[in-house]
């Protein structure tokens, strides 16, 4: 499959067909337009350097069903034996008009799209007329500065609308690079939500307000080791905020 030429880094054509040449053109582009970047939607974006073809097979979005809950993960008989670890699952329904509006993240997998991120790390959806969702992210460094980026989300299982995929490089239009976003985790009065990756690379805990209470922490907590997390690997968001962390 051969996918669009766009002007690279120096004016240069890029065939997408050349996968590796695509690939080190696109994180080179990427490291330039964008050396720093906070929140989850903007750290799925690298994954989409690994298969930048998928940008051409992403489906359209439409509205959302109504009902949410988190799934109950339990592997075959014979994946337990093997050691296998169960796919992440979404959610099987997320209403997008009770998704939309503002989180604080509570934690996160440490990455390095927000390494420039120290404190009062929140993330702004909206619905758009085109059924797509905007997103803008923003955070406060450690220079006391506020970094923001915007971005698009679109739904690509029409059936959950629990997995969307989410874009913030435009090219007069063209969004040659989108990255997975996955609810895995949703409270029943949207209160709290998981966000994860298909290969676990990333993770965050989103709620609507600054913190959570000891139950809904738990809840969280059961909720990522069934879709194979490691608790562990979270840190807390804010520096006011201390998350229990289970015995080794």
């Amino acid at each position: 499959m051969r996918c669009q030429p766009w002007v690279g880094q120096g004016g240069c054509v890029v065939a997408w067909g050349a996968e590796r040449a695509c690939k080190d053109q696109g994180m080179a582009l990427l490291n330039r337009l964008l050396p720093v970047a906070p929140l989850p939607l903007l750290a799925a974006l690298a994954l989409t350097l690994a298969a930048p073809h998928q940008a051409s097979a992403l489906g359209d979005p439409v509205t959302a069903p109504v009902g949410a809950v988190g799934p109950e993960l339990t592997p075959p008989a014979s994946d337990r034996a093997a050691g296998v670890q169960p796919a992440v699952i979404p959610v099987p329904s997320v209403e997008l008009n009770r998704y939309v509006g503002g989180w604080y993240e509570i934690a996160r997998i440490p990455n390095r799209f927000q390494r420039q991120c120290a404190r009062h790390t929140v993330a702004l959806y909206g619905l758009r007329p085109d059924g797509r969702l905007s997103v803008l992210n923003q955070c406060i460094k450690r220079s006391g500065n506020v970094d923001q980026a915007t971005g698009v989300a679109k739904v690509v299982d029409p059936m959950s609308r629990a997995k969307l995929k989410v874009s913030f490089v435009s090219f007069l239009g063209w969004r040659p690079f989108w990255g997975d976003y996955w609810v895995i985790g949703l409270d029943d009065d949207y209160r709290w939500a998981v966000v994860g990756s298909p290969d676990r690379r990333y993770g965050w805990v989103l709620a609507r307000s600054p913190q959570l209470d000891d139950a809904s922490m738990a809840s969280i907590r059961g909720l990522l080791k069934r879709q194979g997390y490691a608790w562990s690997r979270f840190e807390p968001s804010n520096p006011f905020l201390t998350l229990e962390r289970p015995a080794p």
